[in-house]
């Protein structure tokens, strides 16, 4: 059938070597090509804590209470 290889003091035949790489590549492909799972990535905090900043909100209702009440 072919050259037979000794390993481990036991005797392989060729074609046994060739299917084991076979396998054994294709598993670690396998292996390698699923990776873990990735954490979704966390939104950035917005620090509202800082006073300088500018409230849009806060402004727009003012503005509007003093257009209403200039109105009338």
């Amino acid at each position: 059938m072919g050259n037979a290889y000794v390993i481990f003091g036991r005797t392989v035949q060729s074609h046994v070597l060739a299917i084991s790489t076979l396998v054994a590549v294709g598993g670690i492909t396998a292996y390698c090509t699923t990776g873990r799972k990735q954490e979704p990535a966390k939104p950035a905090m917005v620090d509202t804590s800082n006073k300088d900043d500018i409230n849009i909100e806060e402004l727009l209702t003012d503005f509007l209470k003093e257009e209403s009440t200039t109105d009338k």
